[in-house]
């Protein structure tokens, strides 16, 4: 006799599964590793919500150890994304008038720094350093970049294959070497 169809779980289906598993097994360490890296507890909910929604959205290894690893990271990185919104956020001074019946009213002061000019003045900045980070060694960029957006020593080492020694010497070759060029050059 033939067996019935075996019914083929969607990719979805076997996400959905895995990150169920995963929380029920690791909720708290997942937390730990969201407020470790948040400003505010409502923040870390926050973040391991939004990682929750990129393993639903991304992830394709194999449930288990790996999912845990692959969710630490992302729980780390959706954190300091989330501080990064706040501190802009926050940006703006607040000033609390007292009136003379004892009451304060609150008025927020835009940040000067946060107008036109000062988004020019970056953007020439930034164009600046892109400059200069064209003229270093390949493996002197790739190590800034990956550093710049976030990864750490471990993370370069693991993703170029290199070893912890090269990483280091990259990283300060290049900034001295963009230390040089800032210094040889047009200073901000």
């Amino acid at each position: 006799m033939a067996s019935p169809p075996q019914s083929r779980r969607t990719p979805t289906e076997q996400r959905k599964d895995a990150l169920d598993q995963l929380l029920r097994s690791h909720r708290d360490t997942l937390l730990r590793q969201a407020r470790s890296h948040s400003r505010r507890p409502e923040d870390a909910d926050d973040a391991l919500s939004d990682a929750c929604i990129q393993f639903l959205r991304f992830y394709d290894g194999p449930a288990g150890r790996d999912a845990l690893r692959w969710m630490l990271l992302v729980v780390k990185r959706c954190a300091w994304a989330i501080r990064r919104q706040s501190v802009t956020r926050e940006s703006r001074y607040l000033l609390a008038l007292r009136e003379d019946n004892g009451e304060s009213t609150e008025v927020v002061i835009p940040d000067d720094r946060s107008g036109p000019d000062e988004l020019v003045e970056r953007a020439e900045e930034t164009a600046k350093l892109l400059t200069l980070i064209e003229q270093l060694k390949p493996d002197e960029r790739t190590a800034l970049i990956l550093r710049g957006l976030g990864c750490s020593y471990a993370e370069i080492c693991e993703l170029r294959g290199w070893s912890r020694r090269k990483v280091n010497r990259c990283l300060a070759e290049g900034r001295s070497r963009v230390r040089d060029l800032l210094q040889g050059g047009d200073n901000f």
